[in-house]
């Protein structure tokens, strides 16, 4: 449907107009509802863009005049306009609404000089700013209608007189002087052939384009003198349009000595369309007023909107979607820190959420590396603890329980001690797990049961899973081989379930000697598809576009501040996102309650001195807060990057830090520390290391220390295992050189002992390793005297598990150490099956083989061979055919310490022979059986 601009705005403000006051002759709107406003708004945008459109193409312009609307025409895909006796609701408004410029109001510009030119566009930039004034107020502003009072007339009666409706007809107008533009007489003639379309589409009376008791409008064109005068829009004010809106017209009507003035005002006609499509975009953030009542008390507010980062976005979500296609996929990001990508792997979880997928989230920490599986348990545990809590999720926690036990079976238990919401989502009591640190294969079942765990979560819910681990710089190495057999095994043709890893590190610490490199190199291996991703700082346009968005101001106003804001920070998303709010708490950036907008001193923003390093500027910022505050922050920063909520009132109590939670609950309303429902974290993990490092080392060492043993003195009558690996972390941090009291030693040589203890029943060896190894370096001189149990055993099990991961060579240190204390044959035994592995791992199998029967011979147990391999093997079926089956599974477990080490000999034996002398195996596996049924 086609009608004029000016019976557009008639037939609405009578419609809305009517609803707001007495039914009169002329209503007009007094408050700008939502329903007239946003057709309005399309009107707006689409008639800056269709003049654009004019100058790209044909380079032709408006001619400058306060009187257009009734040369445009709106087009609608609606049905007819409503009278103002019906619904508003059911009014003309559509989504597809347009607008079209008569050509009688173009001229073309190519003949025009510079001087003219810069007039006109001036010119055309008011006349639209007229138009949007009458379409938002349905009236003509107030200046252009005041009286002369020399003359006893309006201007607008004044310029009207002399004119006739259509002043083409006449060649004695003399339009160069006042458009800057000549026109010829063809096309003059041209112009008056248009008269036809003008009456056919306003009809010969042009009766509906104008408002009840109005005189037909004439077209108009005016002197420079007479033709732009400033306009308030404080009526528009008034009447509930939008501030943001209101600049807008502002900034097209800003006039003095004929030239558009300020410094907002506008300088191209593409500037306007850009801006209104920017407020029809994103409603809330350009085009609504914001509380700036509630913002002067609460300052400036910044979110976790993504800018700039769209094209390693889409990466992500195409590599995502190919996973769920059954495709392997993995992708990292990287970049230095403050960049940006969390915030890009979050965004990026969003879509997985929103197309149906599963996303367990991990992180890793570097002063938390002790843990075991520290990220990758917490990314399992605490999806696990969503299904737990959410009452409405109860349905899927059942059935997905119910699969891991028809899945995993009695195995379930051992994932169960990495998962302790898993176990109780699958109701099993701490004491009733099953601990087996004898499993020399315990971290490939482990890994096993985290693949098998993952497919019955896919398979479950029909859903892929992705995984995230943030600050992969952290990591350790049991973790990481775990994500590497979950890449594999997806990618493997007989595995159903749908997989996909997203990681993020910092740039410059992924080298040939860290563990990540190995999950990549494995990745390729395997052929997974390993993208690689490189975030840098923000561009200038990107970062204007953060400034906007944060202040609510067109993007084209904060220009001038943005510009300043980038050259402080170098682009650092980070070093933005606390810098800004830092200069609103200076009062250099501010909200006007008159303006409706914030504000900002320019010149002293300008002069402000700041480091060149966001870590130095954290620093500062930190330094400046309330004592009791900086110190709770610090205290926090010791544990991590994160604690749950539980956690910190534990450290509360065990520590004596009263106000702890308080002065952190100050501390997330300067927006350095993040809380949810059950956690505290740092809002960036740059912010932890500035709170940690506001203490000198020597003095953290003493600190981490006193932390430890006080949580570890806690945690003997606590049952939360957290609590003692947490004691043990801190006491490691502070080293041996931070004891002042040798006493001590034996106290914390047995916590790492404990810790590492329950590493090796959660299957992490190398976090194990990591605890004994600790343990012996705090041990004094003379241990092995005055505490001899003790000694053997952290060397025992740190043999042990430098064996586990690989680590043959302080394996062997370990082993031989013991070798030299032991009191006697039977405590040394352990190491010495040790050291017989590690001769088989070290390809030495022959001298493996050896060293074990010199040992069973030891201990009594001699392997004869006089008779055929074939006899030995009658006499095993005949000896187990007296037996009933009941009678053999029933067998007395087995207690004597030198046989259960005589029987891992056997079994280390039983598998060299089957490669060596496999004729031979029969009298070992007689021999294993012969002790399991009689000893």
């Amino acid at each position: 449907m086609r009608k004029s601009l000016s019976q557009w705005i008639h037939r609405f403000h009578n419609i809305f107009g009517g609803k707001q006051q007495q039914p009169s002759s002329n209503s007009t709107i007094t408050e700008l509802p939502d329903d007239y406003l946003f057709p309005a708004l399309q009107i707006t945008a689409s008639l800056a863009d269709q003049i654009c459109k004019a100058v790209e193409e044909g380079g032709r312009l408006p001619t400058p005049g306060s009187d257009w609307i009734d040369s445009i025409v709106v087009i609608t895909d609606g049905s007819s306009p409503l009278s103002s006796g019906e619904r508003a609701a059911d009014c003309d408004v559509s989504n597809n609404i347009r607008v079209e410029i008569l050509p009688s109001l173009l001229f073309n510009t190519a003949d025009s000089n510079n001087s003219g030119q810069a007039a006109r566009a001036n010119g055309v930039l008011y006349s639209l700013g007229i138009v949007f004034y009458e379409l938002f107020s349905g009236v003509r502003p107030a200046e252009l209608e005041r009286p002369d009072e020399s003359k006893g007339q309006t201007r607008t009666e004044e310029m009207l007189e002399s004119l006739d409706p259509l002043p083409f007809d006449h060649g004695n107008i003399d339009l160069e002087a006042f458009t800057g533009v000549g026109i010829h007489g063809g096309e003059l003639l041209e112009f008056n052939d248009l008269q036809d379309e003008y009456n056919e589409i306003w009809g010969n009376n042009n009766t509906d384009c104008f408002r009840q008791g109005q005189n037909p409008r004439k077209r108009q064109l005016r002197r420079n003198d007479n033709i732009m005068y400033s306009v308030s829009v404080e009526p528009l004010k008034a009447m509930g349009v939008p501030g943001p809106l209101c600049e807008l017209v502002a900034n097209m009507l800003d006039i003095a000595d004929g030239r558009l003035m300020g410094e907002d005002a506008y300088r191209d006609i593409s500037d306007v369309r850009d801006d209104l499509q920017l407020m029809l975009d994103k409603l809330s953030i350009y085009l609504y007023d914001q509380d700036m009542g509630s913002l002067s008390t609460t300052g400036l507010q910044f979110g976790d909107t993504l800018f700039g980062r769209e094209a390693e976005l889409s990466t992500i979500i195409d590599a995502y979607r190919r996973s769920a296609l059954g495709e392997s996929e993995s992708v990292t990001i990287s970049g230095a820190s403050g960049t940006g990508k969390s915030l890009l792997a979050v965004e990026a979880g969003k879509y997985v959420i929103s197309s149906g997928g599963i996303i367990l989230s991990g992180k890793f920490d570097q002063l938390q590396q002790g843990k075991p599986f520290s990220a990758l348990a917490s990314a399992f545990n605490q999806y696990c603890g969503i299904l737990l809590q959410n009452c409405e999720l109860a349905p899927s926690k059942q059935k997905l329980a119910h699969q891991i036990n028809h899945v995993l079976g009695r195995e379930a238990h051992h994932l169960a001690k990495l998962i302790p919401n898993l176990a109780s989502m699958l109701g099993l009591e701490s004491n009733s797990i099953i601990h087996d640190e004898g499993c020399t294969n315990a971290q490939k079942r482990l890994q096993y049961l985290l693949c098998r765990f993952v497919e019955v979560i896919s398979s479950t819910f029909a859903a892929p899973v992705t995984l995230f681990l943030d600050d992969l710089q952290w990591a350790d190495s049991a973790s990481i081989a775990a994500v590497s057999q979950l890449l594999c095994s997806s990618g493997s043709s007989l595995n159903q379930k749908q997989f996909f890893f997203l990681g993020c590190h910092r740039e410059g610490i992924i080298d040939s000697a860290h563990p990540v490199w190995e999950l990549v190199c494995n990745a390729e291996r395997c052929d997974i598809s390993f993208s690689s991703l490189k975030l840098d700082c923000m561009g200038e346009e990107t970062l204007n576009a953060m400034v906007s968005e944060t202040l609510c101001i067109l993007p084209r106003l904060t220009r001038t501040l943005s510009n300043i804001i980038y050259r402080k920070t170098k682009g650092n998303p980070l070093f933005v996102s606390q810098l800004m709010p830092s200069l609103s708490k200076k009062g250099l950036l501010f909200p006007s309650l008159n303006r409706r907008r914030w504000e900002w001193d320019i010149d002293k923003i300008t002069s402000q001195k700041l480091p060149d390093d966001v870590a130095l500027f954290l620093t500062n910022s930190i330094v400046d807060l309330p004592s009791d505050v900086k110190t709770s922050i610090f205290h926090f920063s010791c544990f991590g990057a994160s604690l749950e909520i539980a956690f910190v009132k534990t450290l509360e109590i065990a520590l004596d830090m009263r106000g702890l939670c308080d002065n952190l609950d100050l501390a997330v309303d300067e927006g350095l520390v993040e809380k949810t429902d059950d956690q505290l974290r740092f809002s960036h993990d740059r912010i932890q290391e500035a709170a940690y490092n506001t203490v000198p080392a020597h003095q953290r060492y003493l600190v981490h220390h006193l932390y430890g043993m006080a949580l570890a003195s806690f945690s003997t009558t606590q049952s939360d295992d957290s609590i003692l690996l947490t004691a043990a972390n801190q006491i490691n941090l502070g080293g041996p050189a931070a004891i002042q009291d040798t006493s001590q030693s034996f106290t914390i040589a047995t916590v790492n002992l404990r810790a590492g203890q329950k590493a090796m029943v959660m299957s992490d060896f190398g976090a194990a390793y990591s605890y004994f190894n600790h343990g012996v370096s705090f041990l004094q001189e003379g241990h092995w005297q005055e505490h001899y149990d003790l000694s053997l055993r952290l060397f025992e099990l740190a043999a042990k598990c430098a064996l586990a991961i690989g680590d043959l060579a302080n394996s062997k240190l370990h082993s031989e150490q013991v070798m030299k204390e032991a009191r006697s044959f039977e405590d040394g035994l352990n190491v010495i099956y040790f050291s017989t592995c590690a001769l088989a791992y070290s390809l030495r199998l022959p001298d493996s083989i050896q060293k074990s029967i010199e040992v069973l011979g030891k201990l009594g147990i001699d392997l004869e061979e006089s008779r055929s391999a074939e006899a030995c093997v009658q006499e095993i079926m005949t000896s187990l055919s007296t037996r009933l089956d009941e009678e053999i599974l029933n067998t007395e477990r087995m207690t004597k310490p030198s046989m259960i080490i005589a029987l891992k000999f056997l079994a280390k034996l039983e598998l060299g022979m089957t490669q060596t002398k496999p004729r031979s195996v029969p009298f070992v596996t007689q021999k294993i059986i012969e002790l399991s049924l009689t000893k």
